[in-house]
């Protein structure tokens, strides 16, 4: 029998909206018992400032050192999830724009199921916000799980191996 999913990109940007993706993925890679990998696309150009503020002295030097600061911590909170998920999960830090990383990133590493959180946004936000899981969905070259923030199971703390359909 050709097993359908081998390889799963978990994608995070470590939000609450993440938490439940996380889940999902550990325990559909433990159960099919899949290469789970997991990804993180940080998004420098949220740094972009206005033309007249490198007018300032050190400002631009302030910024470069801001965004490596926080590239850092994107880097080392990525590491901490994947500890987290179990050793040896091979880890993905890639930059530009979330969801065209993301498709990007699966086609390259032939993934056969991505697994990403939605903010659950709707109205002006989803509007002004935009849908990263949205794009995913319409231009990955796989299978995309989405999971949507679920306070019910935050609250109760349930385990996704225990709910009933």
């Amino acid at each position: 029998m050709d097993i359908l999913i081998r390889r799963i990109i978990l994608a995070t940007d470590f939000s609450e909206a993440s938490q439940g993706a996380i889940r999902y993925a550990k325990w559909i890679s433990g159960a099919l018992g899949a290469e789970l990998s997991v990804l993180h696309v940080f998004e420098p150009s949220g740094w972009m400032v206005p033309s007249p503020y490198y007018y300032t002295p050190g400002f631009e030097e302030w910024v470069n050192a801001s965004i490596e600061k926080t590239r850092q911590k994107g880097r080392d909170a990525l590491e901490t999830l994947a500890r987290s998920l179990g050793e040896g999960t091979p880890t993905l830090f890639v930059e530009g724009s979330p969801g065209k990383e993301i498709v990007r990133v699966a086609g390259e590493q032939d993934t056969d199921l991505l697994v990403v959180g939605t903010h659950g946004y709707s109205g002006w936000d989803y509007l002004t916000l935009g849908s990263i899981a949205q794009f995913v969905v319409r231009h990955a070259p796989c299978a995309v799980l989405t999971v949507k923030p679920d306070s019910r199971s935050e609250r109760d703390g349930d385990d996704v191996s225990t709910r009933s359909a």
